[in-house]
């Protein structure tokens, strides 16, 4: 993916959590492989900043609050758990095709794009017990 001025290469990605469901989108044109909302860090951002603005404009929610579950500085992804946000989803169509809330044990049933496979397994697990 070619980056936009001011980006980073980093990206900053979020599971947002709610009773026991996370919630997956489907990126524009992904040949049906669902992922997690977030996106490329601006130079003038922290990571936490970045996840927020990436959120905002991608599906229209309001973090109130982002928890640090880690970094893969192997492939550039810092990964955060919400359970706190406000406003309704509203998709950035050109990004978000559509959003689906999944139970957190049926989650690896979807064909899930690496970065948020990786992040469900190396962090999120891990996060709630390994359930």
């Amino acid at each position: 993916m070619k980056l936009k001025e001011g980006d980073t290469t980093t990206s900053a990605k979020a599971f947002f959590y709610k009773e026991g469901r996370i919630l997956l989108v489907k990126p524009t044109g992904s040949e049906d492989r669902y992922d997690i909302p977030g996106g490329k860090i601006k130079f003038s951002e922290s990571p936490e900043q970045g996840v927020y603005r990436e959120c905002l404009e991608e599906i229209g929610l309001k973090i109130k609050k982002a928890k640090l579950l880690g970094k893969d500085t192997n492939r550039d992804k810092i990964y955060f758990l919400v359970t706190k946000w406000t406003g309704d989803i509203v998709l950035q169509e050109e990004e978000i095709e559509k959003y689906r809330w999944v139970r957190l044990d049926k989650a690896l049933d979807y064909y899930l794009t690496r970065t948020a496979h990786n992040g469900f397994v190396d962090y999120l697990l891990i996060e709630f017990g390994g359930k």
